[in-house]
């Protein structure tokens, strides 16, 4: 058996009735057919419901346009059926107007009533249906949809009981002869009081008949050729999906996609039943077909959604920092209010807690929230609830984005380029949804700039030349091979074109053959930096991008030369821009005036987007008051894992060997490393800081550390194992933890090893991660937190990957 569900465009004028009679007549089996009722007929039963509340009388005048409008289409769908349908259906719109009137002295409608004023869309649309079917040959029944689906008294969105309601079903369509049309949306308590499924409660409908017969498809039938990339009606571009997976569909459900009601996807998922999403204008369309595991399809998301219109409410205070159960209390209010929460978003800080619900629910949220934290808001510890109205979700969807680095990046890079804010940002740890809170203003053309640029980007050719084929860089070498095919999937060609280390280096114009690069270089010619300029700057149709994954004092001298040739500089080299602050400002300035990318995202945070964060702040108008945070991944990791049984010498090692530390760790405990990195962040920050002026202590001094061969390294370092276990005792009987903490202020800069107590920003760091907490006029209070994996080949070539995307896609838009 199929089960087809018919929405309420399909059944909003007769000829639109007649296409689905097309449809249903081409059957071959048994069939059921759940109708909705005829378009925009709900909305007016909703009206006419609010005006009689009212105690007005011109909810007469809705519901004789109702009926006259119904009677028209019996007389001319219905043939010789005519007559007695239409008084059929005049008795129908008896009982209505008798319901109606009942509200209309009372001055008021309760949910029950509300909910059986609603079901007579459907019930009606059901009548005229079957006898459409009927006169054009169908053999059709009408089935009492309060007879088959029984549901709870939750009047409005009624939960269905499904066991009660399947064996029902399964016994009504065993027994039927005839195609039978089912109302949808409407079921009846045990008691028999009519309740409605909610909203979209049709595709509910169809969803239960078709799980309760173990139907061969579920078929909706809708206006549009199927789930959509995107909403058409706001995206020209939007294309139907051939297939996806149920959770996909889900997530663009929830989010604003008005093609399927969310609680219909489980019905036929838990029976793997598959949905198919058609269009009655459009039946020769394949539409979308939707299954437990889809194939993959070839773009990176499935879709995107949007809920236009919710209320963003933030939730924050001093108070909340480090104390349990603030969540669940906050929650907990806004459910028992019946508040459903859209979005959550919180910071690692604890300092706020934002959430996005329906307009609908705003006041009732503001109350609920209101009278929960009432003893600290007069105390003072949490603020007032910050509300702000007109706002919007834009959702990424798509089983494609799990594993898949630089979705979030790329999502971000889209809007800002069309200058779309983002207020607050959620991402569940499924990773096939990451949905944004952007103005509401901005909805539209946040869709059109997401779709274009996930869906139609142009396609690109990037031209890499490597030098430093080390850790990092053989790590980038890696990645670039490994996504070669899934960045040919979004029309990007990356071709490594040069590797270069201090010796040798390799040059092909074709591109360097990536499985055995190590091989090549070891028999390629002598380094010749001249020639290779030289060779990068000659202009092949591609963008070029030079990136320096070395430690050399040298390399960074080449920068300017390739930024006047046009080449785009990418570093995760400090030493350039550590240096002198003339030569950095000098360097910056030439970027800028021959607009050609110079990026440097991973000589801070390795893989984070500290430094692209810093400067959305600064552009923004964002004045920098205080950066303070653990800058050094290995430090941090090191420090972590300290403990009674795991002196400093044991964990330096176990860092070494997995990579986190330089090839010779005195760089990273020298407090070097760390020096750089803040002098860096000064610099962002519009200080003219020179490195002199920052005040370091080093974990290893200079003398005698500085000098050591590697050898003789370990052997020494066990010398210091009890001072760092005094540190780690002192700190633990204190409460606090030792971090490596860089500061930026008003007053200086300086790094340091700290005990930090609970209240502080960097405590809650854990392993080789970063915390970079920049504190501005605008967030004073609680200042913007970046926080991630900050150590490690792998992360650090991930960073420099993206800065070479990003400089490919600025080097193109700025030429």
């Amino acid at each position: 058996m199929k089960v087809l569900k018919f929405g309420g465009s399909s059944l909003a004028t007769p000829d639109a009735v007649r296409r689905v009679l097309e449809v249903v007549a081409g059957l071959d089996g048994a069939a059921a057919v759940v109708v909705s009722a005829f378009g925009g007929v709900t909305d007016d039963l909703v009206a006419a419901t609010e005006v009689a509340s009212r105690h007005d009388g011109a909810y007469r005048e809705i519901l004789s346009q109702l009926e006259e409008r119904h009677l028209a289409a019996a007389g001319d769908l219905a043939g010789e059926e005519a007559g007695k349908l239409r008084r059929v259906l005049a008795a129908r719109f008896q009982e209505l107007g008798d319901l109606l009137h009942g509200v209309f002295l009372l001055r008021e409608c309760s949910l029950r009533t509300r909910d059986s004023v609603l079901s007579y869309g459907e019930r009606l649309s059901a009548e005229i249906a079957a006898a459409a079917m009927r006169a054009a040959g169908v053999a059709a029944a009408t089935a009492d949809a309060r007879r088959l689906i029984v549901t709870d008294d939750g009047f409005g969105r009624a939960q269905v009981d499904l066991e009660t309601s399947f064996a029902k079903i399964r016994g009504y369509l065993d027994e039927a002869t005839a195609t039978v049309v089912i109302p949808g949306f409407v079921g009846a308590t045990p008691e028999g009081n009519t309740t409605t499924l909610g909203r979209g409660g049709s595709d509910y409908t169809a969803a239960l008949v078709g799980a309760a017969v173990d139907a061969e498809a579920i078929e909706l039938w809708t206006d549009v050729d199927g789930v959509m990339t995107a909403d058409p009606r706001l995206v020209g571009e939007a294309f139907p999906q051939p297939e996806m997976s149920y959770a996909e569909l889900m997530e663009l459900s929830h989010f604003g996609a008005k093609v399927v009601y969310p609680p219909s996807i489980h019905p036929a998922r838990s029976r793997g039943i598959p949905l198919v999403i058609k269009n009655t204008f459009h039946p020769t369309a394949s539409g979308t077909r939707v299954v437990e595991n889809a194939s993959p399809g070839t773009h990176p998301i499935r879709g995107i959604s949007s809920i236009h219109r919710v209320v963003l409410m933030s939730l924050e205070g001093d108070g909340m920092v480090g104390v349990p159960g603030i969540a669940m209390r906050l929650f907990g209010a806004l459910a028992r209010q019946q508040v459903s929460v859209i979005l959550i978003s919180q910071g690692s800080s604890e300092h706020s807690i934002c959430f996005a619900v329906a307009p609908a629910d705003a006041d009732a949220a503001r109350v609920a929230v209101e009278e929960e934290f009432l003893l600290e808001r007069k105390a003072g510890i949490v603020d007032e609830l910050v509300i702000e109205d007109g706002q919007s979700v834009v959702a990424a969807v798509g089983e494609n984005m799990r594993r898949r680095p630089g979705i979030a990046g790329r999502l971000f890079s889209v809007l800002g380029a069309h200058g779309v804010n983002v207020r607050a940002v959620a991402q569940g740890s499924s990773e096939r949804n990451v949905s944004l809170v952007i103005a509401q203003a901005d909805e539209a053309r946040a869709l059109n700039a997401v779709h274009a640029g996930f869906f139609h980007p142009r396609r690109r050719r990037i031209a890499v030349a490597l030098a430093g084929p080390g850790g990092v860089g053989a790590a980038l070498l890696e990645q670039l091979r490994d996504a070669a095919e899934s960045l040919a999937e979004e029309e990007l060609e990356v071709r490594v074109v040069a590797v270069a280390n201090s010796r040798r280096q390799l040059l092909d114009a074709d591109g360097v053959e990536l499985e055995d690069w190590r091989d090549v270089l070891a028999a390629a010619q002598a380094a010749d930096h001249d020639r290779l300029l030289s060779f990068l700057g000659e202009s092949r149709g591609e963008i070029p991008v030079f990136v320096d994954c070395t430690a050399s004092e040298d390399v960074p001298g080449w920068y300017p030369e390739l930024l006047r040739r046009g080449v785009a500089v990418v570093a995760a080299n400090k030493l350039g821009f550590a240096g002198p602050m003339r030569a950095f400002a000098e360097l910056r300035g030439a970027a800028r005036r021959q607009r050609v990318p110079l990026l440097f995202e991973a000589t801070v945070g390795a893989g984070l987007p500290v430094l692209r964060t810093l400067d959305d702040l600064r552009c923004t108008g964002h004045r920098v008051l205080a950066v303070d945070g653990v800058l050094s991944g290995t430090v941090n990791a090191v420090l972590d894992r300290l403990a009674p049984d795991r002196p400093f010498s044991q964990v330096v090692r176990w860092a070494y060997e997995r990579g986190y530390t330089e090839p010779n760790p005195y760089e990273d405990l020298s407090g070097g490393d760390v020096l750089r990195k803040l002098a860096i962040l000064a610099r962002l920050c519009g200080r003219s800081l020179e490195t002199e002026e920052i005040e370091v202590e080093p974990l290893l001094p200079p003398e005698p550390w500085s000098t050591m061969d590697l050898d003789a390294f370990w052997s020494a370092l066990p010398e210091v194992d009890g001072a760092f276990a005094r540190r780690w005792r002192e700190a633990a009987d204190a409460g606090a933890k030792l971090r490596y903490v860089a500061s930026l202020s008003e007053s200086g800069a300086r790094v340091s090893l700290t005990a930090v107590g609970p209240e502080h920003p960097t405590h809650s760091v854990t392993g080789a991660d970063n915390l970079i907490a920049f504190t501005t006029q605008h967030y004073r209070d609680a200042p913007l937190v970046v926080r991630g994996p900050g150590a490690g080949r792998e992360v650090t070539a991930a960073g420099v990957f993206a800065d070479i995307l990003s400089a490919a896609a600025r080097w193109e838009a700025w030429r």
